[in-house]
């Protein structure tokens, strides 16, 4: 027993391996505690919050107390001033993520029980958008401090580190600047209130022009499906941002208009009866508004030209209110008998003496 190896007796290195298994034992006593007595008699008590700190800190609590017997083991030891300041460091780097680790599962649990709940509450979608982007960045801005700080306390200079991080981030930057521009453009689209999800919207581009309902406002990009087609249209959040964008929900009903072409041997009282015809066909058809305004606008050579100026509501049909005034008016037409001018264009044939 009193035989040296590497510098220790036999009695010495089986005492601290004694230490190291009660660290252990100590360690599956402890989750054997907060997972069977502790938590059940906190959630019985209806105190929520304590129970999920103690389901959220028990493994990363048991680690620790194992890596603390671990390192007060090896103070039995006698050991050179080189490995015992290099497991003290390697001790000390673990022991800082392990502190790192239950930091964020604390976070994390407090996230999904508390704050999930609330965004959902509420009657914008932006938090449920911004939440799991906060809570991946926040996340992310942990984990990195913990690295650093355990490599600092783990004796490495980290200003190279933190010299390599800048620059790092520098070129990162860079590379996502587009991603970034569309997530802040995703917020300024919330925060303006221009347009939301079900709104139909009209946007002109160079290259097409859409005419849909927005189906999904993201932080990256945004979803419309289109009108006519039928087809779901991913557009960029600066993309929006920087056109003209028409809501066409916050319109007062649609303007709708026409010109009607009749013969010069129209009478003008032929043409008053027309005119209130046409007015009358508006008035009658489903989903128009009161006001119609119609007129003798011009008199040339090709025709006499009445106008029918009229609006519809915002969820009527564009195409099947049209048809069915335009039925009304030739119906009209053929019972005063009025016809259209086939005239569209005048030729002068006259000689002229220069």
């Amino acid at each position: 027993m009193n035989n040296l190896y590497y510098g220790n007796t036999v009695l010495a290195w089986i005492t601290a391996g004694g230490l190291i298994l009660v660290s252990l034992v100590l360690g599956k006593t402890l989750y054997w505690v907060f997972k069977n007595v502790c938590g059940p008699i906190l959630r019985k008590s209806g105190r929520k919050l304590f129970g999920i700190i103690i389901d959220m800190i028990e493994e990363p609590i048991v680690f620790m107390a194992v890596i603390v017997g671990i390192r007060y083991s090896l103070k039995t030891l006698t050991l050179s001033d080189e490995i015992a300041q290099n497991a003290d460091y390697a001790l000390s780097f673990v022991i800082t993520l392990t502190i790192t680790w239950l930091v964020i599962r604390l976070y994390n649990s407090l996230h999904q029980r508390y704050f999930v709940p609330l965004a959902e509450k509420t009657a914008t979608s932006l938090d449920d958008h911004l939440l799991p982007l906060f809570r991946k960045g926040l996340n992310a801005i942990l984990w990195t401090i913990g690295i650093i700080v355990a490599l600092n306390n783990a004796g490495y200079n980290i200003t190279p580190v933190l010299a390599g991080l800048g620059i790092g981030g520098l070129a990162f930057a860079l590379s996502v600047q587009h991603t970034f521009g569309n997530i802040l453009s995703g917020l300024l689209i919330y925060t303006d209130g221009h347009f939301k999800v079900g709104d139909r919207i009209q946007l002109r581009s160079e290259r097409a022009d859409i005419d849909g309902i927005v189906t999904d406002i993201g932080l990256r990009t945004s979803t419309v499906k289109t009108r006519y087609e039928g087809r779901y249209v991913n557009i960029p959040n600066s993309f929006l941002t920087n056109r003209d964008v028409v809501n066409v929900e916050t319109e007062n009903g649609r303007q709708l208009f026409a010109v009607y072409k009749l013969t010069h041997d129209t009478t003008a009282e032929e043409i008053q009866n027309f005119i209130k015809m046409i007015g009358d066909a508006v008035k009658t058809t489903a989903g128009t508004k009161e006001t119609v305004v119609t007129g003798l606008i011009a008199v040339s050579e090709i025709a006499l030209d009445v106008m029918l100026l009229y609006w519809i509501d915002d969820d009527a049909s564009k195409i099947k209110t049209r048809t069915e005034i335009n039925l009304k008016i030739l119906e009209g037409m053929a019972s005063q008998d009025i016809t259209f001018s086939d005239r569209t264009i005048i030729t002068y044939n006259k000689d002229i003496q220069y």
